[in-house]
């Protein structure tokens, strides 16, 4: 969906500035209005998809597109035919044309590798929750404010381990989406797999403008990258703020319909959250059945920020990796997931 939009997006200018290079004869200038359209969506895409470096570009290319066209878009209203453009305008639609070509070049080579979890025998369920950490969270209204998103991840025929429910915490340079086709796979093996995104502001993790929903995983993995020494310091703040969203996610769980008194959890971490996982499990060992590390799996090679190499191959990139196809990262690291669970589970049951 992301792709698709910065595609269109790209296309939309394009076609507007490109316009200018093939004047033939006196017209009106319809065209014109693809610019303010562009801005329009390029804004709805920072909403929606929250900020990375090419929705960041993306969008001050759409504003360079709209003011470029401020006195064709008032030519346009007033129904003048245009006959010419100004040496300024051809240059400015010259450039941003150029531009746009690039980046459409750009966002394919770096688009997500294809992953459709409608081809799994799972359901995905978001469930969508206001309030905060200390004052606690609740469903949330039609009109609420989200503080946290609570995805569900559940095989069709949950009979295999109906009562052993799987955990995973995702460390902040990266969110739910990041891990999804590893997630997928796991309820695929017949669990039930919940992973929760918080934005409550009683837990900030930068301490700016940052910690905003749109901006975080953008600034906290720009740290990770070119300030690691100075992101790897706060590991114990950190815990703290993981430890608090595990408390807060038990929480939540025991509301849901697929709970019960019986249930198991198994926690599954990412670099930073594992230390606070130990916390709890020692904390409350009776409901917490076993942990496991996914940044000790030996093909995983970009912990903290997820499978890059299939879901953001730019920040893939940055790290050293390049796109990969074939999956093998997120098998592997499966593979050893599972052995660990079941291993688990199966000592409980025995």
């Amino acid at each position: 969906m992301k792709l698709s939009s910065e595609i269109l997006i790209l296309v939309l200018m394009l076609l507007s500035n490109g316009r200018v290079l093939t004047l033939r004869k006196p017209h009106l200038d319809p065209l014109v209005m693809l610019a303010p359209l562009s801005f329009f969506l390029a804004s709805l895409n920072l909403f929606a998809f929250r900020l990375d470096l090419f929705t960041l570009v993306i969008f001050f290319l759409s504003i360079v597109v709209l003011l470029s066209n401020f006195h064709a878009l008032i030519r346009y209203s007033s129904g003048l035919v245009i006959d010419r453009y100004s040496p300024l305008m051809k240059t400015w639609a010259w450039l941003t044309t150029v531009l746009s070509t690039i980046m459409i070049i750009i966002v394919f080579i770096f688009r997500p590798v294809s992953f459709s979890e409608k081809k799994l025998p799972i359901n995905e369920s978001i469930y969508k929750y206001t309030g905060s950490f200390t004052k606690g969270f609740e469903p949330a209204g039609n009109f609420s404010t989200c503080t946290a998103f609570l995805h569900q991840f559940s095989p069709e025929d949950t009979s295999a381990h109906k009562n052993n429910i799987i955990i995973f915490m995702p460390d902040k340079r990266g969110d739910t989406e990041n891990y999804k086709p590893f997630l997928c796979l796991l309820a695929n093996e017949g669990y039930t797999v919940l992973s929760t995104d918080f934005y409550s502001k009683d837990c900030r993790w930068i301490h700016t403008i940052e910690d905003a929903r749109m901006l975080r995983k953008f600034g906290l993995s720009l740290r990770g990258i070119y300030a690691e020494k100075k992101y790897n310091s706060q590991r114990e703040f950190y815990t703290y703020n993981f430890s608090r969203e595990f408390k807060a996610v038990l929480s939540m769980t025991k509301e849901l319909d697929f709970y019960s008194p019986e249930s198991h959890f198994f926690l599954v971490t990412d670099n930073m959250s594992y230390t606070a996982a130990l916390d709890i499990k020692n904390e409350i060992p009776d409901l917490i059945s076993g942990i496991y590390n996914i940044s000790n799996s030996t093909e995983y090679k970009t912990p903290g920020y997820g499978f890059v190499q299939q879901t953001d191959p730019f920040i893939a990139k940055q790290l050293g990796y390049k796109r990969d196809k074939t999956f093998e990262a997120v098998k592997s690291c499966l593979s050893e997931t599972l052995k660990a669970i079941n291993t688990t589970f199966n000592s409980i049951e025995n």
